[in-house]
């Protein structure tokens, strides 16, 4: 699978809350993207450094039919600066941590995600016994990269970044991602997919088929019973409201802006029909 990965360039920086804190942001977090709501409230979304592990998020791109649109669009409501990306199809997010880019040319919007491995060669071992595909690694300039498909066929990358070269990686700031809710067909065949990669572990939640990811960075939430895999991102925002004005004024749709356990949030729809959340940072 072909993406436009030229943003990989420089060095990883991961994120390491305190166990117990990232646990119950991780679960609010998660309960509340997945529509469940709690008692006590804050004005913006807290997100703390973590610990790396083993698929730590390395690079995303947001794949969506109309490049040009969509590079309008989130230059408008996120304040992307946004640059060509060697291809046509594929542009470049510059000043973002971690890297992220844009893939034009695709009917069923998503974000796509690379994780860092510490050895790419096992992963795709790992992939492939597994019950998904990967290509073998190739060198590119940012480094090592196998692409993959997991066992639900959602596309996704591997890229070889031991953890002794990844940076500490700062609280999420405006545009950038503090928060990942993937839906999949069936829960349990993801479980065990990215259980068995990454030696990702997971809770329920209190919602049917909810699940909360424990090891991924972003925080990361889980649900079954999707007619496809997606990747919805939550983009940290230093004003919502103002960026609740820019989707609506841009084209897209966003509720209005309600206070959860962990943040001040919209759901939103940006305006090729892509789902996406905003919190206030």
């Amino acid at each position: 699978m072909t993406d436009p990965f030229d943003a990989l360039r420089a060095g990883y920086r991961p994120v390491a809350p305190d166990p117990a804190f990232a646990a119950r942001l991780r679960d609010t977090l998660r309960l509340a993207v997945l529509g469940e709501s709690g008692a006590s409230m804050t004005k913006s979304v807290t997100i703390e450094p973590t610990a790396t592990s083993e698929g730590d998020l390395v690079y995303s791109s947001l794949w969506l039919p109309d490049i040009a649109q969509g590079e309008a669009f989130y230059r408008a409501v996120l304040g992307w600066d946004v640059v060509p990306g060697g291809t046509p199809r594929g542009r470049r997010i510059t000043g973002v941590t971690p890297h992220m880019g844009m893939w034009g040319d695709i009917d069923d919007g998503t974000l796509f995600l690379c994780h860092a491995v510490e050895d790419v060669h096992a992963a795709v071992v790992k992939v492939r016994a597994a019950g998904g595909t990967a290509e073998q690694p190739e060198q590119q300039p940012y480094g090592l990269v196998a692409n993959c498909v997991d066992n639900q066929g959602m596309a996704f990358a591997l890229q070889e970044a031991p953890r002794t070269s990844r940076r500490p990686l700062a609280r999420p700031g405006h545009g950038e991602l503090v928060y990942l809710t993937v839906t999949v067909p069936d829960s349990a065949r993801f479980r065990d997919f990215y259980g068995a990669l990454f030696g990702w572990t997971f809770t329920p939640g209190r919602v049917v088929d909810g699940w909360s990811v424990h090891g991924a960075t972003p925080m990361t939430g889980m649900s079954g019973g999707a007619s496809r895999p997606a990747v919805l991102p939550m983009y940290g925002v230093r004003d919502v409201v103002a960026a609740v004005a820019a989707v609506r004024a841009s084209g897209g749709t966003a509720t209005d802006p309600e206070d959860q356990p962990y943040g001040t949030t919209s759901e939103c729809v940006d305006d090729q029909g892509l789902k996406f959340y905003l919190g206030q940072v």
